[in-house]
């Protein structure tokens, strides 16, 4: 898992899949620009020590966004690795109930963002003569439910873009993969259906493996992809579900 002294953006990384890919690359030697809406990343940083800095960022407001990608190239002088972790989560209503505020907030913060991340980091990487590009999508975007009009739109959109991005910039040496987690136990999960352990139970029970995935088992897999030990795979959608999009 050759990281080390790679430079490495991670959104989302105040909890959850975030902070436990955070944590992965910087165990693994990298220098770590972490990022979240929450305040959380600074936790992150802080935790980590060295080599990790925290950026406050929301990921709706494309500004933000920009200044992000400009504070870690000041910081560190450029970008090898981008994680695009962050996101929303799903909404509760049948497609004819969403509102199109709703709907417009998920698009904005799942699937624009990763344009804009991948567009302001893309042009540093391209001029460093390479990178990795790892983007979070969801189970969600191979096999639906109800009420995930937004989000699964949103995430589907993410693959598509991921291998836009990989048949565009391969030339560059820039690969860019995406995973697919399915249902996982972050703190935002868990807090959700606090009240409800049935629908705990029931996510449990939609994978072959019979359980959740754990952060952990999810940054193992995108420290893989930012690593070169996947030199040679790019627009790559790899499933992180338990067999649950079987």
């Amino acid at each position: 898992m050759v990281v080390k002294d790679r430079i490495a953006i991670v959104t989302g990384a105040g909890s959850g899949i975030g902070a436990a890919t955070a944590r992965a690359l910087h165990t693994h030697g990298a220098y770590v620009v972490a990022t979240d809406v929450s305040g959380k990343e600074a936790d992150t940083a802080q935790s980590l020590g060295d080599r990790a800095v925290a950026f406050r960022a929301d990921l709706s407001n494309p500004d933000e966004i920009a200044a992000l990608i400009e504070f870690a190239v000041s910081e560190y002088d450029d970008i090898d690795i981008l994680c695009n972790v962050g996101a929303l989560g799903t909404t509760r209503e049948f497609l004819a109930d969403a509102r199109l505020g709703d709907f417009e907030r998920i698009i904005n913060v799942d699937l624009v963002s990763v344009f804009l991340t991948m567009k302001h980091a893309i042009p540093h990487m391209v001029r460093r003569g390479g990178g990795s590009i790892v983007n979070v999508s969801s189970m969600a975007a191979l096999k639906t439910f109800p009420n995930m009009a937004a989000y699964a739109s949103a995430k589907a959109g993410v693959v598509a873009l991921t291998k836009v991005a990989a048949m565009e910039y391969g030339e560059h040496g820039i690969r860019v993969n995406v995973i697919c987690p399915g249902a996982t136990e972050t703190p935002l999960l868990l807090d959700a259906h606090a009240a409800n352990p049935a629908r705990l139970d029931y996510l449990r029970g939609l994978a072959p493996l019979r359980r959740m995935g754990l952060p952990e088992e999810m940054a193992s897999v995108i420290l893989f992809l930012a690593s070169e030990a996947s030199s040679y795979i790019t627009g790559a959608v790899v499933p992180v579900d338990g067999g649950q999009s079987m």
